[in-house]
């Protein structure tokens, strides 16, 4: 029988709903889709979109490793299957924001197009390591409920301020620039810095995660976790 929409939104998403190529399309195109809160679109409702994956994402992960006695799943195992998920997400949400960089190496095409591929493609695949970092480091904090965002909160949080100052930093499109780019949303900077407010920005656009928490018995739940507990056999 095949599964009603509702249906498959109450599942846990595994492996019969959720292949593991599946899952990293979908975090790769939520990262894409979070580029939407930047200059000069700066639609930052679009970050709702990215920051709730990646709750689900995470809760995916915390899943397969709760199966582990089963499964064969560790904890470090669970904690590097989060890491690659965030690794799809920052490497599309960075390139959907930093494509524009190969401009620049048209200027004398004929000398420095080769380099296009590195500029376009290889600097975002080096940044999409951060939010891979930024995932596990939230896995090892995870919890249940509303607690969990202030987890994904300090994991990218840590990550973007890390980002900053590594090799010299490159501190460009923080997810703290969703609220930045809005004079009004931008306020708390004055307050608390850029950091400050990327840490805010991941609270308030993963909260609708939460929402997912609820199940038909009235049971709180750990979301929609998106997991192929097979993929997690790392």
């Amino acid at each position: 029988k095949q599964k009603t929409a509702y249906e498959i939104y109450q599942c846990d998403w595994s492996s019969d709903v959720c292949s593991s190529d599946l899952r990293r399309a979908i975090a790769f195109f939520a990262g894409a889709a979070g580029a939407l809160s930047l200059a000069p679109i700066s639609f930052f409702p679009a970050l709702f979109i990215t920051m709730s994956i990646s709750v689900w994402l995470i809760d995916g992960s915390v899943q397969a490793g709760k199966g582990s006695r089963f499964h064969g799943i560790s904890f470090t195992q669970s904690a590097r299957a989060a890491a690659i998920d965030g690794w799809f997400v920052g490497f599309g949400y960075f390139l959907a924001g930093l494509w524009w960089l190969g401009s620049a190496f048209l200027v004398e095409a004929d000398k420095f197009a080769w380099a296009i591929p590195f500029a376009v493609a290889g600097l975002p695949a080096v940044l999409a390591c951060f939010t891979a970092a930024g995932f596990a480091l939230a896995r090892l904090m995870w919890s249940t409920g509303a607690g969990r965002i202030f987890a994904l909160a300090a994991g990218l949080g840590s990550v973007e301020w890390a980002r900053g100052y590594v090799a010299t930093g490159f501190p460009w499109n923080s997810f703290g620039m969703a609220l930045g780019s809005h004079a009004i949303l931008a306020q708390p900077a004055a307050l608390i810095g850029l950091y400050g407010l990327t840490f805010l920005s991941v609270v308030i656009f993963a909260a609708p995660a939460c929402l997912a928490d609820m199940r038909r018995d009235g049971r709180r739940a750990f979301g929609m976790p998106i997991v192929d507990r097979k993929s997690t056999r790392l």
